[in-house]
């Protein structure tokens, strides 16, 4: 898991990869935390999360709350795809109402819904 902050900009990209379940998510949280302290803006890249489960889906959710609360701004890089999209839709996260933290918009960042 990386942190690259963008150059002479309040932005960084939190970059996640690996296992990203309750046994490791701790250390995703920890920085995850510090990011949103230092940046108005953070943009999360999930492409390289070989396993996950619902406590990456809670962090993001979370912290996406946070961020808004705070008048920052949280983002996905890409839609989610795959195992992580099928894992939001049977959990039920994609039917939140538009506008939501764990609603499609969010998620799947304009993609065609189905």
């Amino acid at each position: 898991m990386t942190l690259v902050s963008l150059s002479n900009s309040p932005a960084c990209r939190f970059d996640l990869d690996g296992a990203q379940t309750v046994r490791t998510i701790q250390a995703a949280h920890e920085r995850l935390v510090t990011a949103m302290a230092e940046h108005q803006s953070i943009e999360i890249h999930c492409n390289a999360v070989t396993e996950f489960d619902l406590s990456l889906i809670q962090l993001v959710i979370a912290a996406k709350r946070s961020a808004d609360r705070a008048g920052k701004t949280l983002t996905l890089a890409e839609p989610a795809t795959g195992d992580l999209r099928n894992s939001l839709d049977r959990a039920g996260f994609l039917a939140a109402a538009v506008g939501e933290s764990g609603g499609e918009a969010f998620w799947l960042k304009g993609a065609n819904a189905r």
